[in-house]
């Protein structure tokens, strides 16, 4: 929970909506690097990933009615001080992702220069929302393991781990804004952010595992997993296999 004077936020929610925020500027500053013949349909995805943005914050957060209906009259306040979980989480995301696919249709908007665009703005999403919910990982005798309380004892500075991932493959993303629209930015982002988490996530606070692996590590192995299965689909293509 961060305070200011009489105001109080926890800190979750002030970094899921930064971490929207950032998306919503990341995306639109791509579509402008963007240019060219994609100048139109680039600002048109900026514009429907900004809504999409604000609709999946807004279900999120108030995504636990839709569970417990009776907190509106039993606890109307409570609406204000509650966020959702990864329930409603769920729910935020398929939410965006049904507006997303009938206005994408709707407007002819190139599925590739989407997701282009939608990849820089995750990525930039992921180092603001890492910064701003901190997080530690098991003990470490490392140099640069962080004390909490006492200094004798050091972790792994996880979200530190995570955002120097995620500015690695924005910077790499950035450097290739001219291939916007191809599809480039998304597979190239989907396999560096997914092989990056992979690595941050062996310094994390062990999880229950699923086949010797966590849920974050099979997320990560799937998200790279993705990423390579589409460059490879794309390279076939290209070559007429």
């Amino acid at each position: 929970m961060i305070s200011w004077g009489p105001f109080a936020i926890q800190t979750g929610l002030l970094a899921v909506i930064a971490a929207a925020l950032t998306a919503i500027a990341a995306v639109h500053l791509m579509a402008r690097a963007a240019g060219g013949s994609n100048d139109s349909h680039a600002k048109e995805a900026a514009e429907l990933l900004q809504n999409a943005a604000f609709i999946a914050l807004i279900v999120w957060k108030f995504g636990h009615v839709l569970f417990a209906p009776a907190v509106v009259w039993e606890r109307p306040s409570a609406l204000l001080l509650l966020s959702g979980g990864t329930r409603e989480a769920f729910v935020a995301m398929l939410v965006a992702g049904v507006y997303l696919v009938v206005r994408l249709r709707r407007r002819a908007i190139p599925i590739r220069l989407f997701l282009d665009l939608a990849a820089f703005g995750a990525v930039l999403a992921v180092i603001v929302y890492a910064a701003i919910d901190w997080n530690y990982g098991k003990p470490t005798s490392l140099p640069w393991g962080m004390s909490l309380n006492d200094p004798e004892f050091r972790y792994h500075p996880v979200s530190a781990y995570t955002m120097l991932a995620a500015a690695f493959v924005a910077l790499l993303l950035w450097m290739r804004r001219g291939q916007a629209g191809t599809g480039e930015l998304y597979r190239a982002g989907s396999i560096y952010m997914g092989l990056g988490l992979l690595a941050v996530s062996f310094g994390a606070v062990p999880k229950p595992a699923v086949l010797l692996l966590s849920s974050d590590q099979w997320w990560a192995i799937a998200l790279a997993g993705i990423g390579i299965v589409s460059s490879t689909l794309s390279h076939n293509k290209a070559e007429g296999r």
